[in-house]
């Protein structure tokens, strides 16, 4: 019966320590880049009905070509160098570097340096639009992973 009872307050604990860590996640963003030869690596990390969170890793030389996105974009440079280009302005990006995008802005990227980026998808609200973050598409994820590196949406 004693060890019942000294069993059960670790069951508890072990619950409330489960329940704690289901209100935040922990992302190890050198961990989870990886560089690909055949083109741009696009990680999804997170997504909710109005955010997205992709990890890109390019490789010197690798690039996104020109696309849009419906969504505000927050792009952070996490290690590397990167020319972002916009119609009429070209952005050189370095480790530290953050850049906020409004929605449907033609740009493009291209590596200097091996690099790995961070870009945040915001969209409206589900309550103002029926499109999700999932449902829209945004940013060059498809196409990276295809390995064409862009494209309008």
């Amino acid at each position: 019966m004693e060890e019942q009872e000294q069993t059960d307050p670790t069951q508890d604990s072990h619950l409330e320590e489960s329940k704690a860590e289901s209100h935040f996640r922990v992302f190890d963003l050198a961990a989870s880049a990886a560089f690909r030869s055949e083109g741009p690596t696009v990680r999804v990390l997170w997504e909710s009905a109005t955010a997205r969170l992709l990890l890109l890793a390019l490789q010197t030389g690798q690039q996104l070509r020109q696309h849009r996105t419906s969504y505000q974009a927050l792009i952070q440079v996490i290690s590397g160098h990167l020319l972002f280009s916009l119609e009429h302005e070209r952005i050189s990006m370095r480790a530290g570097t953050l850049l906020h995008l409004e929605p449907h802005v033609a740009h493009s990227v291209e590596a200097l340096q091996d690099s790995i980026f961070l870009i945040t998808l915001i969209g409206p609200s589900s309550e103002s639009s029926g499109e999700t973050a999932a449902s829209a598409a945004p940013e060059p994820a498809v196409d990276a992973q295809r390995g064409t590196g862009g494209g309008d949406d």
